[in-house]
């Protein structure tokens, strides 16, 4: 992120890019405000928009900035999932070991803690947009629905499952606006993204879990946040 940028304005673009045009777009919005300089896990697996790689500069592993021409970019293991949403998996290996001499930055700006930080932030602010929007079809889905004579959404059972999709993504959205820099900010976004996404995929029913259908981008943007967002420093931190 540039000098000054404000990382609040960098989640809400990155939210309203999820809700306007999808996982992909909102990723490539994400790398952009991170400098491409962009989050893997320890054993080097990232998920980026095809034919991204290229642009990055730099690879957050292992606590480590690693420069980009410091590693070699391999395909990963297919997921077809990933690849329905025009992503891909790939593998980022350092030519050097990672204390061998590396240097501890991909150039000027945050050092790699909060570098890691703000991604997890902004990637929960692309979460929160995917599942706004796919709140929005779970109850034009339900509305469309009958149960005998009545429609579904009268059902108070449903209504009392949609009242706690909007709650719970409502409650991330706030979360992320009033605490998302906070340390352990991140790792509670995601944790309460993960039971609004399986909420909202339960409105789809059956459908919600075919490989064809919207919903789909909750499962790759969560697998995609495994990789992504680092774990709480403190794993005893909890939120109230």
């Amino acid at each position: 992120m540039a000098p000054g940028a404000d990382p609040l304005s960098a989640a809400m673009d990155v939210l309203r890019t999820a809700r306007e045009s999808g996982l992909s777009t909102a990723l490539t919005a994400a790398v952009r405000h991170l400098d491409f300089i962009t989050p893997c896990s320890d054993k080097g697996f990232c998920v980026l928009p095809g034919r991204m790689a290229p642009e990055i500069r730099g690879w957050l592993m292992a606590g480590r900035a690693v420069p980009g021409e410091r590693v070699t970019v391999r395909p990963g293991p297919r997921n077809e999932l990933a690849e329905r949403e025009g992503l891909e998996v790939l593998q980022v290996v350092p030519r050097e070991g990672l204390d061998e001499g590396l240097d501890d930055a991909a150039g000027p700006g945050p050092d790699p803690r909060e570098r890691l930080a703000l991604a997890g932030t902004l990637f929960a602010a692309l979460r929160a947009g995917l599942a706004e929007v796919l709140l929005e079809r779970a109850v034009a889905h339900v509305a469309g629905r009958r149960s005998g004579e009545r429609p579904l959404v009268e059902r108070q059972l449903v209504r009392a499952k949609i009242a706690d999709c909007v709650a719970a993504v409502r409650a991330c959205e706030l979360l992320l606006t009033t605490s998302g820099a906070a340390p352990y900010a991140a790792h509670e976004l995601h944790r309460r993204l993960d039971a609004a996404d399986a909420a909202l995929t339960n409105l789809f029913g059956g459908a919600g879990y075919l490989a064809d259908h919207p919903v789909r981008s909750l499962y790759v943007a969560a697998y995609v946040g495994s990789l992504w967002v680092a774990p709480p420093q403190d794993p005893g931190q909890e939120w109230s």
